[in-house]
Parts: C-alpha cells; structure tokens; sequence
C-alpha cells in the first residue's frame, strides 16, 4: 500500500511534468507567432516601399520639387488648414517612433518613412480629420496628401536629429 506522502509526491511530481508541457506548449505558440508577426512586417516593408515609390502622387502647387522637396506657402498653408499641424505636435512622438523604428540612416531614409508614417498611421482615432477633409475634397486621396504632410514631418524630424546630415 502506497503512503499519503507517496501518493502526494507522485500526483505533484505529474502535476509539475504536466505545468512544463503545457508552458512549453504555449511558448512554441509565442515563438510561432513572433515569426510570423516578423514576416509580415517585412512584407508590409516591402509592399510600402513599392507603393510609395510607384504610386506616390503629389501637388506641385503644396511641395516644390527641388532636392530634397520644399513645401511652397501653398502647402504650408494647406497643412495649417487642415489642422494637421496640431495634430502633428499632439503626437508628434508617435510619427518619430515610427521613423525611429525605420532605422533612417540619411534624410533619403527619413523622407520615406516620414511619408509612410502618414499611410501607416491613416486608420488611428486622430488621423479622422483627414478622411473627413477627403470626404469633402474628393479629389484628394492619400495618394496626393502624404507627401506633403510627410516633407513637413520629415522637416520637424530632421529638426530635431542633427546628426542626421546626408
């Protein structure tokens, strides 16, 4: 006959085995997940970066297409008119940490994420101003918006990160 202790040390000692397998279980589970969460964040990468490049259209009356773009008065102003100049300073660390996270090692870099900041932060709660300037003005599209209001984000970025030079 089995003692009280025996029985005890046998059902924990089970207990515990059965604990590790279902950890393990689920830390596969978060590992799995992790994978492919880096998957698609390089596909999205990739599909931003080809959008931008092939489909991005702008105002010539809002940027000045010297290099690098300049906003005229027009897009200064346009930028005033909407209001995204409040919204900008309202958040303005979420537009810098999405750059950061880019990695932009020259201002080519911090153009092009400040720009894809504006269509990857499209559908937050304070970015509705715009779709509902787009409502009203239906011949502005994202297409033809980010790239003003990612020059004015991109010259705040800048601003503010010297060492970035080239």
């Amino acid at each position: 006959m089995f003692s009280p202790f025996q029985i005890i040390s046998t059902i924990g000692i089970v207990s515990v085995l059965g604990a590790f397998i279902y950890i393990g279980r689920k830390l596969q589970i978060l590992d799995n997940l992790k994978e492919t969460s880096d998957k698609t964040k390089i596909n999205l990468d990739v599909v931003c970066k080809y959008l931008m490049k092939n489909h991005t259209k702008f105002d010539p009356s809002e940027l000045q297409t010297f290099s690098p773009f300049q906003l005229t008065e027009k897009g200064k102003n346009f930028i005033k008119e909407i209001g995204f100049d409040n919204v900008f300073e309202k958040n303005k660390e979420v537009f810098f940490r999405f750059i950061d996270n880019e990695n932009p090692k020259l201002k080519f870099d911090v153009e092009n994420s400040s720009i894809k900041s504006v269509v990857t932060l499209y559908d937050e709660p304070y970015m509705e101003f715009l779709k509902i300037y787009q409502y009203n003005n239906p011949s502005r599209s994202l297409e033809n918006i980010s790239p003003t209001l990612g020059v004015y984000i991109r010259d705040k970025y800048l601003e503010e990160h010297p060492e970035i030079t080239q």
